[in-house]
């Protein structure tokens, strides 16, 4: 630990993470791995569910992994078909998810909160062999992929986690026994570099959900960082393996020995402080809105956070003064914050988990390598502000199904376009200017304004619309805001709008900031929307009664 810093090398203008070695078979599959981990500490507890207080040891999560493998192989599923999870954390999901990595066939995790039009853009997107639902998303699930299977086609069946409807098909059914668990060995799936294990939902520039093809070998290195932070200890997250930390969460005990600890719920104050004070988690994960309401709870002031060793912020901006207060809060018994930058697409980045410095991510993680390049792709040095090009030592997946964006995703290099603003300074600390320019998140969601931009053009009598993300300082958390330009004598007014809209996306897209109307929107010369003119527009605008 005392040698992991950032190392520049002015000649290529690159900034090098610490070089870490696998301890395992990089050339392994993912199910191989496990599946030794998992023989080897037969009566340790890998995962504990908050919701039923049961847990699962090793053998018996071997156990029911073996069965879905075997069971789903059984009824014709095969390496390289994909598998749709529209699923919370559940006791049974993990061991689903790793049997399908297991057997070679890519899950495509999505939001269980998704509504209908979201769970369609991807299930038209990867045409799934097989889609998993819980029995309060079942119907929504239902009706997305009716939308998205071209009529005159067969529908993928659906299983139900957790289900006591009888005219649904249940996901506990391949979990029944076959008499063979004990023979099941593992298969060797090819180049774990070529191999897909997942397709994770990343909201690009264009809009839309993409698919992000998260290779094996990518699998393996995102748990290189669990050697660094990660104890055979209770680590905790609301996150749903839809998120990439939700995902990690999964693997990570594999790699460290922790104890997974999952609930179904979404963020509530109540179950942080029982997985703290019941469960004595010692890593959490908190997106920045769901910490800050964390801190605003009074009951946090006389909680038992002596188990809290790090206290895992991202997603968004993180403020200094909610840094300094969760510290403060939690450096008596030896605890402290954690700031963390990284994508989808190429794994952890940036973390400040030696020294915490105002301002900065903190420096590399291991094997993340880090360019800033100007408007013009000219590499900047020290210090320098530009676009943060970022590479892991293995190669990024691609987009599922969208060569083209692939291929306009990294330069020649290999070097993956974050679309991120940042430098780099003297000590190897990464900051963040600004996020995605345009892309921002609600409460760990991502909104992308394009999608929002097209519904709204749609409503009768608007001329010009820009989508942005405000800061709801409450919340710490973006909030979506439409400026809307009127068609002449259109009497369209801003309930209307947020009616529409509201009504036709999920919950997280909805237009919380307002909508605002203006005579016309900041253009540059070659006539696009300047997003952060508009931004400035709806601060000045705020407490304008033209505001719904």
């Amino acid at each position: 630990m005392a040698n992991y810093s950032t190392v520049y090398d002015e000649t290529t203008r690159t900034w090098h993470g610490p070089t870490v070695k696998h301890l395992f078979n990089p050339e392994a599959s993912m199910g191989q791995v496990m599946l030794e981990v998992l023989s080897r500490s037969p009566d340790r507890v890998m995962q504990q569910d908050m919701d039923t207080g049961r847990s699962l040891t090793y053998a018996e999560f071997r156990t029911r992994l073996i069965r879905f493998a075997q069971n789903l192989t059984e009824v014709g599923l095969r390496p390289g078909e994909v598998v749709v999870l529209a699923n919370a954390n559940s006791e049974n999901l993990a061991p689903l998810a790793c049997a399908l990595l297991t057997i070679g066939v890519p899950f495509n995790p999505l939001a269980p909160a998704f509504n209908e039009y979201d769970m369609e853009n991807m299930l038209r997107t990867t045409k799934p062999k097989l889609v998993f639902a819980d029995a309060d998303n079942y119907e929504v699930v239902r009706k997305a992929l009716e939308r998205a299977v071209p009529r005159g086609d067969t529908l993928p069946p659906i299983y139900v986690f957790e289900c006591t409807r009888d005219d649904v098909k249940h996901a506990e059914d391949f979990m029944k026994e076959t008499g063979s668990e004990e023979t099941f060995v593992a298969p060797y799936l090819g180049d774990s570099n070529k191999t897909v294990a997942a397709i994770l939902c990343s909201s690009g520039t264009s809009g839309a959900h993409k698919g992000v093809q998260v290779t094996h070998a990518a699998c393996m290195h995102m748990t290189i960082w669990t050697r660094f932070v990660a104890t055979p200890e209770v680590h905790f997250n609301f996150s749903a393996l839809y998120w990439t930390t939700g995902f990690g969460s999964m693997l990570t005990p594999f790699f460290s020995g922790a104890v997974r600890l999952i609930t179904r719920k979404p963020f509530n104050e109540e179950q942080f402080l029982e997985a703290v004070e019941k469960y004595h988690a010692k890593a959490i994960f908190l997106p920045t809105a769901y910490a800050n309401a964390m801190m605003a709870d009074p009951r946090i002031k006389t909680a038992d956070l002596s188990s809290i060793k790090f206290l895992a912020l991202g997603g968004s901006h993180v403020p200094e003064e909610l840094r300094d207060r969760i510290d403060a809060l939690l450096a008596p018994t030896g605890g402290r914050s954690v700031n963390a930058y990284g994508s989808s697409e190429n794994g952890s980045c940036a973390m400040d988990i030696i020294r915490r410095k105002p301002g900065a991510i903190g420096p590399l993680m291991p094997n993340a390598m880090v360019r800033i390049v100007d408007e013009d792709g000219n590499r900047l040095g020290v210090g320098e502000q530009g676009e943060l090009l970022t590479k892991a030592i293995v190669d990024f997946g691609g987009y599922y199904g969208n060569e083209e964006t692939s291929r306009n995703a990294i330069d020649s290099d290999g070097f993956f376009r974050t679309g991120d603003i940042g430098y780099i300074d003297e000590e190897g600390f990464l900051y963040l200017i600004d996020r995605k320019k345009d892309i921002f998140k609600y409460r760990n969601y991502h909104v992308s304004p394009s999608d929002l931009e097209a519904i709204i053009m749609r409503i009768d009598g608007v001329q010009e619309v820009c989508v942005a993300g405000i800061l709801d300082t409450q919340d710490a958390t973006d909030v979506p805001a439409a400026v809307i330009v009127k068609r002449p004598d259109s009497r369209l007014d801003a309930s209307q709008v947020r009616s529409i809209v509201d009504g036709q996306v999920s919950d997280f897209k909805r237009l919380r900031g307002g909508v605002y109307f203006v005579a016309e929107l900041p253009k540059t010369q070659t006539g696009k929307v300047i997003r952060r003119k508009v931004i400035e527009m709806i601060t000045h605008m705020n407490q304008q009664p033209n505001k719904c």
